[in-house]
């Protein structure tokens, strides 16, 4: 849609001005389905890394069927997959979706290597192949310049969301233990915000830390980052001690996607999305999964 100028969200067309040109989704932001990106390609990366093979042939005759059963099997179709995505994720243009999926990506799979030593080199060249193929060949095509452009044009001069930070800080102190209550944002920020906040009209904190402790109380804001940290050290434990192959790519997409949201999350409010909470909740329920997960007899 964003290639051929029919701009639709869900039934409806994009008002004028507000994202055109750029992949949004049924998102009215295109954030937001970057956001929703990040989770389902982190899942994505998982099953692929579920189906690598870590058995190293002797022979280039053993290679070559090898690759040519790859080429023949779903392995070949979920990376086509990928690469939609990924080429979807780079036409949204956002800064930090972009950002956080490359450095997940990354982190993750250094964790994957010195966790799970086993799998060093099929897990080193797939996420080799994807920065280099995603970036370098699908990211030419679908506009990787325009997000480095956005990148380098942001500056603190140009953005308010500082400013609003700093503004949602006086409000967090305002009512540290309890919160002005869930959903409160829009009517409590406006007591603490000044003109320096620009004139936009904000019901969101553009960081989702800032906004759970502005709503919830720091305490709860706590305990909801040590519930996700803790799903995420399960995550790590299942990629090292799990034999499965389904259960440790499924650890690693869980761990991928809480690397992404905790980077995403620090300049927008993707937990304050329905759809990308509500994935995001699963995705830190397939942590325990991966890890305690009994194996089945059949």
């Amino acid at each position: 849609m964003a290639l051929t100028g029919i701009e639709y969200l869900f039934f409806v067309p994009k008002d004028e001005g507000t994202y055109i040109g750029v992949a949004t989704g049924t998102f009215v932001n295109r954030n937001h389905l970057a956001g929703y990106l990040l989770l389902t390609l982190s899942l994505g990366i998982g099953m692929m890394i579920s189906k690598l093979n870590f058995t190293s042939e002797q022979n280039w005759r053993a290679r070559a069927k090898r690759f040519l059963t790859t080429l023949l099997s779903s392995k070949a179709s979920l990376r086509l997959i990928l690469i939609i995505m990924v080429a979807g994720l780079v036409m949204t243009h956002s800064r930090m979706g972009n950002t956080a999926f490359f450095a997940s990506l990354s982190i993750t799979g250094v964790l994957a290597l010195i966790l799970h030593k086993g799998s060093l080199r099929s897990v080193l060249i797939l996420i080799t192949s994807l920065i280099i193929i995603d970036i370098f060949v699908v990211g030419t095509f679908f506009g990787v310049d325009k997000v480095a452009e956005r990148l380098s044009n942001t500056s603190a001069s140009t953005e308010t969301r500082d400013e609003v930070n700093s503004y949602t800080l006086i409000a967090i102190n305002d009512h540290m233990l309890t919160g002005s209550g869930a959903g409160t944002f829009y009517t409590d920020f406006p007591m603490h915000r000044d003109y320096l906040a620009g004139s936009s009209f904000y019901d969101k904190a553009h960081n989702d830390y800032f906004q759970f402790a502005s709503e919830y109380g720091v305490p709860i804001t706590i305990l909801l980052i040590i519930a996700v940290f803790i799903c995420a050290l399960m995550a790590a434990q299942a990629i090292r001690t799990r034999k499965d192959p389904l259960l440790r790519g499924l650890a690693f997409g869980c761990l991928m996607a809480i690397i992404a949201f905790a980077i995403h999350s620090t300049v927008d409010f993707n937990l304050q999305i329905p759809a990308n909470a509500l994935t995001f909740i699963i995705l830190l329920a397939c942590g325990y999964i991966a890890l305690y997960k009994k194996k089945s007899r059949s």
